[in-house]
């Protein structure tokens, strides 16, 4: 926003995108309704093809170009793009791909309670996509085409760490002035300016098997070795500012009465400082050499992707102060954050892409059946969406 007339300009253009989404609320909720009722987790390829299809219909509906990504083993992936009258090219980064196992949908179907949406995906992030292909929607009913190009990106496997669209998302980043991040925006309202690195990790143990009535001291037990590694990680929590690992799951042995051969566990890493990472990894090379089981062997195995952190760059904080100014046309205020929550923002921070987070409608309590999304936050957060496009310039 360089003068008063462009001030002027987004602020009328934010307040007919306010009135035109709460005009359309039903529908959008409608919609909504439609999309939660499609299980499409993210190993679920038949559910998450359909959710493409879906929004692919929805966003040629608007005049957007689209082009569906075919994947033999995964969901599809979907980009639809568009271009305005300005310049400055803008990338909406979102996902299809929810945590909930099939049958959730139909077990869980989306109610309404008030303001509160309650229903698998709402927030994370069915829900925060449809609220953005409103945006568009609202900018081009009300003839606001001053961006230059929206590449709106739409991706299968956000809630994995194997990941197949890595170099999609990078791919298409490219020549973009701004990354806009589709997630939720935090319960108390505030965007998303920083998020931690992620990694994962599996640790195997390899003992020997051996009878525990007969002979059990010929054994050596892989899930005693195992327990053993685990507390020592668990000391690595805090050793670093804002560091925390995290064993998810175990697995090891075939009976009770046979000394385990094998075990093996899963760890989660979230990290502030890329270099916490590296040094992390050091101290757990050591530590799996520290056996208190002989004759068990101890691998440490990094899964092969991992996400940088997102860092609040002088660039993001711009963004954060236009949005600032933007949410004030609307009548609200807005704060932004660090969370440890790892997000596709990650990727475009870390490719040098000025990106905010957290754009989409106010909700929370993701991955958990009390999932919901703020019913009166969708307009206003979709105007403040439409407004922030409006400013990109090359």
């Amino acid at each position: 926003m360089k003068t008063d007339v462009c001030i002027t300009e987004v602020e009328s253009l934010t307040l007919d995108a306010k009135r035109y989404v709460e005009r359309q609320l039903p529908q959008y909720i409608e919609e909504l309704r439609e999309l939660c009722l499609i299980d499409s987790g993210s190993y679920h390829k038949p559910g998450l093809d359909e959710v493409a299809l879906y929004l692919a219909a929805r966003m040629r509906g608007l005049g957007m170009s689209v082009t569906i990504i075919e994947q033999e083993k995964w969901g599809n992936d979907l980009l639809a793009t568009i271009q305005g009258t300005g310049s400055g090219t803008v990338l909406l980064l979102g996902h299809m791909d929810t945590v909930y196992p099939v049958g959730t949908a139909a077990a869980r179907p989306l109610r309404v309670q008030e303001d509160t949406i309650y229903g698998p995906g709402v927030s994370d992030m069915k829900g925060c996509v449809l609220s953005a292909i409103y945006a568009i929607e609202a900018m081009l009913s009300t003839n606001h085409r001053s961006f230059g190009e929206i590449r709106f990106l739409c991706v299968s496997d956000e809630e994995i760490l194997k990941r197949h669209s890595l170099g999609l998302i990078y791919e298409i980043a490219q020549g973009c002035q701004v990354a806009f991040v589709l997630e939720a925006a935090r319960a108390n309202g505030a965007i998303v300016s920083a998020r931690k690195g992620c990694a994962g990790y599996s640790v195997i143990v390899r003992g020997k098997a051996a009878h525990t009535g007969v002979e059990p001291e010929k054994g050596r037990s892989a899930i005693v070795e195992l327990c053993h590694q685990i507390l020592q990680f668990e000391r690595l929590n805090g050793w670093r500012e804002g560091l925390t690992m995290n064993t998810g799951l175990c697995s090891g042995g075939i009976a009770i009465n046979v000394v385990a051969d094998y075990a093996e566990a899963q760890m989660d890493l979230r990290f502030i400082n890329p270099l916490d990472k590296i040094d992390t990894e050091n101290r757990l090379y050591q530590m799996i050499r520290q056996n208190k089981v002989a004759g068990t062997e101890v691998i440490l195995e990094p899964w092969p992707d991992s996400r940088q952190p997102m860092v609040c760059t002088p660039q993001s904080l711009t963004l954060v102060d236009r949005a600032q100014e933007i949410s004030r046309f609307l009548g609200f205020s807005v704060e932004h954050v660090m969370t440890g929550g790892a997000s596709d923002a990650c990727y475009t921070s870390s490719s040098g892409i000025p990106t905010l987070d957290g754009l989409g409608p106010i909700g929370g309590l993701d991955h958990s059946p009390d999932e919901y999304l703020v019913k009166s936050s969708v307009a206003e957060r979709s105007a403040l969406l439409a407004g922030l496009i409006a400013t990109i310039e090359d």
